[in-house]
């Protein structure tokens, strides 16, 4: 039990710096880049390189682990969190600009996209060694967020978007520190080798046609998804905000997702990992829609609230989900696959969102990504309509 705890608690630390890193890497960069002289279709693509470079980065790692066992977290996490601190500090001290500021950038986006599929492989092996309670983990990820989202809107507000590369480095050495206790006392994680190999890539979406179906699916919600995420300041200036403004809505969509996140391992004991995940799917349209129908500040935090069955249930569920409908071999490259589509879906989100929000009002481009949310709800749906035996009986 003593074992379980300190497993729970170092794993809510590493979800905690992670969504961290999130919230200045990606929720506040068109923030950053806007500041530098970037415009908006500038800085989604960008966003976008960043994306599509972390994405290809993940599932690499995570086909890299199932195929060889020496590849393991302990190993490969430091070469990341090196490239997050390189890229953070060529930015703060040559002050770069245009071109080379938008490939260094899109560097320091697919090095910390990177650490997430790591993330997700230690969740695996910690859970080997205890009951790791992922909702709780991720809750507490989300809490940090929201402290990193509402403190950095109000700094950049009163100082300057450059506070964000400060704010990126202290994050990625506590970042760092986590993983190394957790690496130094251990062992029995660290040293955690695979004796089967898992399949390769190819073999495993071809053999996994529902689940691959659930990966386009996931790919077109997150579009949607992404735009609300990277251009939040655009859609609250539309509405008559500013950043700090945009810091506090931003804290509190991430602030509703923590009680569904907390609290879900209880709603898995009432109905199945897969039935959940149908239901976040739906809902993930829904918010978007209520987002485009928003016309003042207020309209916005109740858009919000839709964050708890949707994209707070779909985080927590779709984890064991995946790792019950595929095999245990292919662990790391079906999180990392998973995780990866959220990723594509904000390249597309940066290629066709900052272009279309330089030519068509906010509402209009919301309504468009609705549609394109509807169409990943259906997927999403079809992928998740047959689970496999196995997981239909682990689930209940």
């Amino acid at each position: 039990m003593k074992q379980t705890k300190g497993l729970n608690a170092l794993y809510s630390a590493v979800q905690g710096t992670y969504w961290m890193s999130y919230c200045v890497s990606v929720t506040f960069a068109v923030v950053f880049l806007l500041a530098q002289g970037s415009n908006n279709t500038e800085a989604g693509i960008v966003l976008s390189a960043g994306c599509l470079l972390g994405a290809l980065l993940g599932v690499l790692l995570g086909a890299l682990i199932d195929r060889h066992p020496s590849c393991t977290v302990p190993r490969l996490f430091p070469f990341l969190t090196a490239g997050q601190a390189l890229t953070l500090g060529l930015m703060l001290i040559l002050h770069l600009q245009g071109i080379v500021l938008g490939i260094v950038y899109s560097l320091y986006m697919a090095f910390f996209i990177g650490v997430g599929a790591l993330d997700l492989k230690l969740y695996g092996d910690l859970s080997d060694c205890g009951d790791i309670n992922y909702g709780l983990a991720r809750g507490m990820g989300s809490l940090a967020y929201v402290v990193a989202s509402v403190s950095l809107g109000m700094i950049v507000k009163h100082f300057s978007a450059n506070v964000l590369l400060y704010a990126g480095l202290a994050i990625c050495i506590l970042e760092a520190i986590i993983h190394w206790i957790i690496f130094r006392h251990m062992p029995a994680v660290s040293a955690k080798t695979v004796t089967e190999r898992g399949t390769t890539l190819v073999r495993f979406l071809k053999g996994n046609r529902n689940y691959c179906l659930l990966l386009l699916g996931a790919v077109l919600l997150f579009v949607p998804h992404s735009l609300q995420a990277s251009f939040l300041i655009n859609i609250v200036r539309a509405v008559g905000g500013n950043e700090a403004d945009m810091g506090l809505v931003d804290g509190f969509t991430a602030a509703v997702e923590i009680p569904v996140m907390l609290l879900y391992a209880v709603l898995a004991r009432r109905l199945k990992h897969s039935r959940l995940l149908r239901i976040s799917v739906v809902m993930l349209t829904f918010k978007i829609l209520a987002m485009a129908a928003a016309k003042s500040i207020g309209g916005l935090y109740a858009a919000s609230l839709l964050q708890m069955p949707s994209y707070a249930l779909y985080i927590v569920a779709v984890v064991p989900y995946a790792a019950m409908v595929t095999d245990p071999r292919d662990f790391a490259k079906a999180q990392s696959l998973i995780n990866a589509m959220p990723t594509v879906g904000a390249v597309i989100t940066g290629l066709l969102g900052g272009r279309l929000l330089d030519l068509l009002p906010v509402s209009q481009v919301l309504y468009i990504a609705a549609a394109i949310s509807a169409l990943g709800s259906v997927f999403a749906l079809l992928g998740t309509r047959k689970a496999p035996d196995k997981a239909a009986a682990e689930e209940t």
